[in-house]
């Protein structure tokens, strides 16, 4: 899956904070109660949202590599409700792209 943001050059930052982490990925209307994260190489995280009906989403992974300001790769494991799903595996690549012009 690929998305495209129409973001300031530096858009990296953000991933290293809890709060603006969360404005950034999403989902909007989650709320962060837990936030663990040892943002280097080989270093865990851990952190839970909370929806508007107050059901808990509880993220476990482990980032594999960061290279600043271009990529962060890490797994991540969601537990809904005592529920484990699959590990899943996520790349985030940070680049500049040139706007195209609508007619």
């Amino acid at each position: 899956m690929t998305s495209v943001f129409d973001a300031p050059p530096i858009v990296f930052d953000p991933q290293t904070a809890p709060d603006p982490l969360v404005r950034w990925r999403g989902p909007r209307d989650l709320t962060l109660l837990f936030w663990e994260v040892d943002f280097r190489a080989g270093g865990a995280s851990r952190l839970c949202l909370r929806s508007p009906e107050g059901k808990g989403y509880w993220i476990e992974g482990v980032h594999l590599e960061i290279v600043e300001p271009e990529r962060i790769v890490f797994t991540g494991t969601l537990e809904i409700g005592g529920d484990r799903l699959p590990e899943t595996s996520e790349t985030v690549t940070f680049r500049r792209t040139e706007r195209s012009e609508e007619a």
